[in-house]
């Protein structure tokens, strides 16, 4: 299975964060956004809101959510990040400051994009990894850049599980926690209502079928008990929480009357027992 290359969902995240810079009110700062983003880009993400207003909600929260979850395991001692299907990610920049190593892991076709734009803006690039993760032996990768396997490290997995057969993701996190007994990993899911569309909540459903339909693509796999991660991998739930409840805390006014899938859409920090 390949994890996309360079497609749709990497620019319209891209455009969506740099979308922030907009706002009155904004929920976080990320002045590199705009970097991967044109016009044709930014006409395709305005049409996709105005077809789904929520999607862009969607975006937010979960960017926010999973940078108060970086800001705190670097306060908490973690100076190595790696960015799981990091697409064009920039916390390695945002947070770059507070001493912590980051890593993109991506397809080659992004990783070399990526660093094409950034060269050509005269910034540096983090290290990265070139690689379908779920195909190598990414310990090993990482070793190999120089990261220290036995330091804490903090693997941020965001908008991929969705994506990825259960049995493939179990795979991939026991092979992470063979070889690095201090990670904690955060990462954002469904649950399996939403992907088996038996929410009860026809909103929900078509919220699902419109973003397989406007990305091409598919969601395989959706969580309900977390208890499983620590039966399987040792890995111990240290924060869960759904976006409703991430826009409800940073922007109320947005959050009001936004659907069930803000409910159903959570995210969630393990780690290592």
């Amino acid at each position: 299975m390949d994890i996309n290359e360079i497609g749709a969902t990497a620019f319209v995240i891209s455009c969506m964060r740099a979308m922030e810079g907009g706002e009155e009110r904004r929920l976080f700062d990320d002045p590199y956004a705009a970097w991967f983003v044109n016009d044709e880009v930014e006409e395709k993400v305005r049409e996709l809101i105005r077809v789904y207003p929520p999607s862009r909600e969607l975006v937010r929260y979960r960017v926010c959510a999973m940078n108060e979850i970086v800001e705190r395991e670097i306060a908490g001692g973690a100076r190595q990040i790696v960015s799981l299907g990091a697409g064009f990610d920039m916390r390695s920049h945002v947070f770059g400051a507070a001493g912590a190593r980051f890593c993109d892991v991506d397809q080659p076709a992004v990783v070399a994009f990526k660093r094409k734009v950034l060269e050509g803006r005269g910034a540096a690039p983090c290290a990265a990894i070139p690689c379908d993760y779920l195909k190598v032996d990414l310990p090993d990768k990482l070793a190999e850049a120089g990261f220290d396997l036995e330091a804490p490290t903090l693997f941020v997995w965001e908008g991929n599980t969705m994506y990825l057969p259960r049995d493939l993701i179990h795979d991939f996190l026991a092979r992470l926690r063979a070889r690095l007994p201090a990670m904690t990993i955060a990462f954002d899911y469904f649950s399996r209502k939403v992907i088996d569309r038996t929410s009860g909540d026809e909103k929900v459903t078509e919220a699902t079928d419109f973003f397989e339909s406007a990305f091409g693509v598919k969601w395989l796999s959706g969580f309900d008990d977390l208890a499983v991660f620590e039966e399987r991998h040792g890995l111990a739930v240290a924060e869960s929480g759904n976006m409703i409840d991430v826009g409800r805390r940073r922007a109320p006014e947005a959050a009001a009357g936004l659907s069930q899938l803000m409910e159903l859409y959570r995210y969630c920090v393990l780690k290592a027992s």
